[in-house]
């Protein structure tokens, strides 16, 4: 926003003019750029695309180390064929484990899912209030339906302990693998959030870590510019006010503006404020200004460029 201020007081003393001429307004324009950085920490391996260019929603953007998301998913595959074979070799018969031993593993079981259950439920309040992402929600119930699933494999292998019978075996085997199942879901998401992807169609407007270099949440690797994500703002004089109300449409010029570039005025401030110092004039000095906001129409400039913006004629 500093940049874009001393472009606009460039673009007033080249008007030949130390005043705000009485005709128009001045602004800059700016864009509501969005920072794409990992869930967890890691070193940066690649990155698919360069700044300056167009990127279309879910195509890949930024490949972050995978070594110890791979070995999870590795080690619960194995796991999970471990827990096949065991299904399938329960024909066998039942063996004679301890009641004592199913017991204290259900208690187990139930204490682990009574905690899942309640870091979902904060995790689904703090996503209520917009504090944590969708990746930490699927997370969290991911982590709770597997603390279903080792619950019910416990108390299925409870009953086959006082039960011992072929249907209840085979029950406690398929909760087994439902658990197992739902822990091999659980890595592959993470592997899959390795993966940076584009969450909609925009501009790569700066590289911010490079390959080698560590990101995690706070700090980013790329920021983009959406596709219609940029706005001018400018300031209305006090006595101007009243004849520029949000919906007004404005004239747009530039240096380097399509032709017949419009905006309409989408939001003022409810607070005045002194006009900036870098586009005030003695005449100017004194006067209370509001800032405003208005969104582009006919195309969008670049972010940081001077713009003179007049009200259209009727």
């Amino acid at each position: 926003m500093k940049l874009s201020m001393i472009i606009l007081a460039g673009l007033v003393a080249v008007s030949g003019c130390s005043e705000v001429p009485d005709d128009g307004l001045y602004g800059y324009v700016e864009g509501d750029f969005i920072s794409i950085a990992p869930d967890t920490p890691g070193r940066v391996m690649a990155v698919l695309a360069g700044e300056g260019d167009r990127v279309v929603t879910g195509a890949a953007l930024v490949q972050m180390d995978a070594v110890l998301e791979h070995a999870a998913v590795d080690a619960s595959r194995a796991r999970l064929e471990a827990a096949h074979a065991r299904f399938d070799d329960a024909a066998a018969g039942a063996r004679a484990p301890e009641i004592g031993a199913a017991r204290d593993q259900l208690a187990q079981a139930r204490a682990a899912q009574t905690e899942a259950i309640d870091g979902l439920n904060r995790t689904r309040d703090l996503f209520e209030q917009e504090h944590v992402s969708q990746a930490r929600l699927d997370q969290a119930q991911a982590v709770a339906d597997a603390a279903n699933a080792r619950v019910a494999e416990m108390r299925q292998r409870l009953s086959l302990v006082q039960l011992p019978a072929r249907e209840h075996q085979l029950r406690a085997l398929q909760a087994e693998v439902a658990a197992i199942q739902a822990e091999l879901n659980q890595a592959e998401y993470r592997l899959s959030r390795r993966t940076l992807t584009v969450p909609f169609d925009a501009r790569i407007h700066r590289q911010i870590r490079f390959v080698g270099e560590l990101a995690g949440p706070g700090l980013p690797v790329i920021s983009l510019l959406p596709d219609g994500a940029v706005h001018a703002v400018f300031f209305i004089p006090e006595d101007e006010l009243a004849g520029l109300p949000v919906g007004t449409p404005l004239s747009v010029s530039c240096d380097n503006c399509p032709s017949g570039l419009s905006a309409l005025i989408t939001t003022i401030d409810d607070e005045a404020e002194f006009t900036p110092p870098i586009i005030y004039s003695d005449k100017e000095r004194a006067r209370l200004v509001y800032r405003a906001e208005a969104r582009f129409v006919g195309g969008d400039p670049s972010p940081g460029i001077p713009i003179k913006l007049e009200r259209t004629s009727e």
